[in-house]
């Protein structure tokens, strides 16, 4: 092929010829140079001296300048002091379009030419790329990818009147309940569904279980696969997930209706109720204008919210007033609710020992004994109540003693912190497994309602004393909740931490009416 360039500094036909077809491009962009003048006179660029070198020259500049202007490259221009005017080299270019489709293996489809202007002309680089488009389009995570919300399972949550029958119904799959019980050990497994379960299944394309997986502590789960038309099952770990949700919003029409709206479920308000019940009459004081706070637990699978657990932490502002509640499980294992600064929500004790009982005789320092016949100090309170009527604990503390006890019968006693201790007389029976040394918390069963020592029926004989001096439990002012030890106060406040921090950054939120 051959070259642009002439070191004469004039072409002939044919040379202007081969220029106009060698960079005529495949985006039918057009060159126009006449190719029609007469091969005898080409508009006087044939006639050698006897044209004038500077008309050539100009006509020559205006033909590249022209040509530089419609291609769709970048040309470095020679520098002004060359003496002669020289357009691009043509032989690198057509060297580098051979080398490049030798080794693609396919027409060229798009070129770029580049150059520095700090490089000299025989560095010039081209390169040349055909691009693939991706088979799918790429995602990111604040890109606007359509998402299916649609859910491939079925869930349910087990309830305290359920069979394995209801429980499949629900699903819709209980033509699959045969099938899975004829599997001995799957069988044995789904006999353990208890009030709380979550169970969920999937179909396959013909509307057959595919899968069914289920939990009782959202820890562990049992997963049962459908593997060449055979159900195979096995206990598996970390199937379920617990995330953590946080809400607040302002009660405009209605604690549960408000609080529904802001995303909060009914398990979780009735939880807020209950934590702060110690400290709000729900029935009376809740105002138009209250603000709640909520932080809480939310159990995901395959994606998908399938129930609510825990309230973390909560704030409740009444009439102005505001309260605060931290979710703090110590060593024991024993879950319950305290101030950011340590104490607990509940009271230190709650009053009546047997839920629904009725008081059938009153603390009363000169009662005339019913059985003895004399007057006999009667230093607690009578609860009537059927025989086997669970009795509580009324206080957090430990079992002091527990056995017969002459006229007070079965008896137990219990040991709390700043010098309180409690007796609960007569009972029928203890609890399973109860001794002496065990810790109990306030509402744990610890006996029932019997008639054992002198009693002239079944009732509860309650006693509340402070420093070993019976005190009237109906009318003494129940001291605020007991503080927690230095240990225990050193756990929690790790705990708190980043839940305190989460009520703060959401009280700021809800004072400013941003739900």
């Amino acid at each position: 092929m051959s070259t642009a360039v002439k070191n004469d500094n004039h072409y002939s036909d044919n040379d202007w010829n081969d220029v106009i077809k060698k960079y005529k491009l495949h985006s039918n962009m057009e060159i126009v140079i006449s190719e029609k003048a007469p091969s005898s006179n080409p508009a006087g660029l044939n006639r050698g001296s006897q044209a004038s070198p500077w008309i050539f020259r100009t006509l020559a500049l205006a033909g590249l300048v022209a040509l530089l202007g419609n291609l769709p490259f970048q040309s470095r221009l020679v520098n002004a002091s060359d003496a002669n005017i020289q357009a691009f080299n043509i032989s690198p270019i057509e060297e580098t379009i051979t080398k490049v489709v030798a080794t693609q293996g396919h027409p060229i489809k798009d070129f770029n030419f580049e150059s520095q202007a700090n490089e000299s002309e025989d560095d010039v680089v081209i390169g040349f790329h055909e691009l693939e488009l991706p088979k799918h389009a790429l995602q990111t995570y604040a890109g606007n990818v359509d998402e299916d919300n649609s859910s491939k399972w079925a869930t349910y949550q087990v309830k305290s009147y359920d069979n394995l029958t209801n429980v499949f119904y629900k699903l819709g799959h209980q033509s699959s309940l045969k099938t899975l019980q004829q599997n001995e050990t799957i069988k044995k497994e789904l006999e353990s569904l208890k009030k709380g379960s979550i169970v969920r299944a999937s179909s396959n394309s013909d509307g057959d279980l595919s899968e069914l997986v289920f939990t009782h502590d959202k820890k562990n789960s049992y997963v049962i696969t459908l593997n060449d038309e055979k159900y195979k099952g096995t206990w598996k770990k970390n199937i379920f997930e617990v995330r953590q949700s946080r809400a607040s919003f302002i009660i405009k029409n209605g604690l549960f209706f408000d609080g529904k709206k802001a995303g909060v479920a009914n398990k979780i308000i009735k939880q807020v109720v209950k934590v702060f019940d110690w400290d709000i009459d729900f029935a009376h004081d809740v105002r138009v204008g209250d603000k709640v706070t909520a932080v809480f637990e939310e159990i995901y699978h395959d994606g998908d919210k399938v129930a609510d657990q825990h309230l973390l932490a909560a704030e409740f502002i009444n009439k102005g007033k505001e309260f605060r509640a931290i979710r703090f499980t110590n060593k024991d294992n024993k879950t319950d609710y305290f101030t950011p600064q340590g104490r607990e929500m509940k009271k230190a004790f709650i009053r009546t020992p047997v839920a629904h009982a009725r008081v059938s005789s009153h603390f009363n320092p000169g009662r005339f004994h019913p059985v003895l016949h004399k007057i006999k100090a009667h230093k607690g309170t009578d609860f009537a109540a059927r025989t086997g009527t669970p009795i509580m604990a009324t206080g957090n503390g430990t079992i002091k003693s527990i056995g017969r006890k002459g006229g007070y019968g079965r008896t137990v006693v219990i040991q709390h912190r700043e010098g309180y201790t409690t007796l609960y007389a007569h009972m029928s029976k203890y609890k399973k497994k109860l001794k002496q040394g065990d810790k109990v918390y306030q509402g744990d069963i610890i006996g029932y309602v019997g008639s054992s020592g002198l009693s002239t029926g079944p009732h509860l004989h309650y006693e509340f004393r402070l420093n070993n001096k019976a005190i009237n439990p109906m009318t003494v002012s129940l001291p605020n909740s007991m503080s927690l030890s230095r240990s225990e106060l050193k756990d929690f406040r790790n705990s708190a931490y980043n839940l305190v921090l989460q009520l703060n950054v959401l009280h700021r939120f809800v004072k400013a009416k941003i739900e």
